[in-house]
């Protein structure tokens, strides 16, 4: 689903919000072969205690989309989520929020709830 130039900065603002700590949003608006819809990701970049990154860069990415009239949200490392992601071309899927959701909102929500529950299970928290 395209949205209007008001709803995408609307969709920005929350995504930062939302995710304080990722940066270089970008977005796609409209529908083609690699895109069902509008579609939006942020970048978080690890790096080494000095604030270095390593040799060979782990770029992780949240990213939520809009198909029809749903929402829904993915972590990724490598590459944005798209409609080929596959780890053949670099990238992966490490998490889907399994909701497909009607507000932005919710999106984040769950994918943070798939956050917390993928977290807990290397910790004791």
């Amino acid at each position: 689903m395209v949205l209007e130039e008001h709803e995408v900065q609307k969709a920005l603002e929350q995504a930062r919000a939302a995710f304080p700590n990722l940066y270089n949003w970008e977005y796609i608006n409209e529908e083609n072969r690699d895109y069902l819809g509008f579609t939006l990701w942020g970048q978080f970049e690890m790096r080494d205690s000095e604030g270095k990154v390593p040799p060979l860069p782990r770029r992780f990415f949240v990213t939520l989309i809009k198909v029809d009239e749903n929402w829904g949200a993915n972590l990724t490392i490598g590459q944005p989520s798209y409609y080929w992601s596959s780890a053949d071309v670099g990238d992966a899927q490490l998490l889907h929020s399994m909701k497909q959701c009607e507000k932005l909102d919710d999106a984040i929500v769950a994918l943070k709830e798939e956050l917390v529950s993928f977290c807990r299970t290397f910790s004791a928290i």
